[in-house]
């Protein structure tokens, strides 16, 4: 079996970035975080992001929007530290009604991921 290792930017945080098999800029996102209501103690959560370099795109199947965001400096006034870009704007910037007309949570149950990737993508390069 291939081994993909998870990606390296801001490791130190409870999030795994894991590159995504033939699609550049790809990455499944894992993540981890306590909740006592749960049998366990914790509560994962696993998205799909794309990167087109200085913006990304995200969607959460359980409960998610897409969420468009951009990388910044530290130093901008919105700035916010983010798992995959050190400081990022625009958690604002999102569509709860895109989801369903990209038509995303039927994809994701079909497994058909490089669909997702794509209207992510496009949601990314706008």
């Amino acid at each position: 079996m291939l081994s993909i290792p998870a990606k390296e930017k801001n490791m130190n945080k409870n999030v795994k970035c894991i590159p995504f098999p033939n699609i550049e800029n790809a990455y499944i996102v894992i993540s981890g975080h306590k909740n006592k209501n749960t049998g366990n103690g914790v509560r994962k959560c696993m998205s799909f992001f794309y990167d087109s370099g200085m913006v990304g795109a995200e969607w959460e199947p359980e409960n998610g929007p897409i969420t468009v965001i951009y990388s910044c400096c530290k130093e901008h006034e919105e700035s916010q530290p983010h798992w995959f870009y050190d400081y990022c704007t625009g958690y604002g910037n999102w569509s709860q009604l895109a989801v369903n007309n990209e038509m995303l949570p039927d994809a994701f149950l079909d497994g058909n991921y490089s669909f997702i990737f794509s209207v992510l993508a496009k949601w990314a390069n706008r």
